[in-house]
């Protein structure tokens, strides 16, 4: 259903649902139980012949509504068979992405080992283009709690990513002596933040579980760690700088 006017379909549905309900509980009222109850035959039949046109409006009134919510009812099917189909491709699209961070995390904690005049040569890897259309057409049919936990997933790819890139270049520049072992923690962190998100979405893209968009946990950026073969305590500065007390601190401020 399209747009009508300034309002959406279903907006316009649900206002035409909320003021056509009670007034045809009062016409219905009005013109069939109290009439009937009074008695009266002849003024039953005064009320029905002087109320023709009320009648004509009521019943014109009525078929829109009917026929609004047939075809909200129609076009929510619809989406949900469209996102049926498009969610039939996210777990393979997940997939990649776990591989892609995986990858990713492997750089940065090579990067944590580097000492002055210890180089790496290392190559970004390139983050999967298949996941866009499979996202995007997700967000399109989904819900909007599916659809802006995919759309932050979008956002915060786009950022890792680039922060990735940079790291690279950076690494390959032979006038960088030391990479910055906090912003390592940081990329680290968030890095653990995607593979937590998409953790939680691989029951519900393969349909065996509800969705979960709750809050993540130290045992969601636990496990995410480890699915990226992150060893939590190699990445330690001290007690109040390493990856397990930067990530709770996180968590306890909802930074995710």
């Amino acid at each position: 259903m399209r747009h009508i006017g300034i309002l959406k379909p279903d907006t316009l549905v649900s206002l035409l649902n909320n003021i056509g309900l009670p007034a045809a509980v009062i016409y219905f009222f009005s013109m069939i139980i109290f009439p009937c109850f009074s008695g009266d035959w002849g003024y039953v039949q005064d009320v029905w012949d002087r109320w023709q046109s009320l009648n004509v409006g009521m019943l014109a009134f009525t078929a829109s509504i009917t026929a609004f919510n047939i075809s909200r009812f129609n076009a929510n099917k619809q989406r949900e068979r469209d996102f049926l189909a498009a969610k039939a491709f996210l777990p393979a699209a997940l997939s990649q992405l776990c591989v892609y961070f995986t990858t990713s995390a492997k750089i940065l904690t090579q990067a944590w080992e580097i000492n002055r005049g210890n180089r790496i040569e290392v190559e970004a890897p390139i983050l999967p283009e298949d996941y866009k259309v499979v996202f995007g057409q997700c967000i399109r049919y989904a819900e909007s709690d599916v659809g802006d936990y995919l759309s932050t997933m979008l956002v915060r790819l786009q950022i890792h990513d680039s922060r990735l890139n940079d790291f690279v270049i950076r690494l390959d520049d032979d006038s960088y002596i030391n990479p910055d072992k906090y912003n390592i923690i940081s990329y680290l962190y968030r890095l653990a933040e995607l593979q937590a998100f998409v953790n939680k979405l691989f029951g519900f893209a393969r349909s065996v579980e509800p969705f979960d968009n709750a809050p993540l946990e130290w045992e969601d950026f636990r496990n995410a760690l480890s699915n990226m073969d992150v060893w939590i305590e190699d990445i330690f500065i001290d007690e109040n700088m390493n990856l397990e007390a930067f990530t709770k601190r996180a968590i306890d401020r909802n930074d995710n």
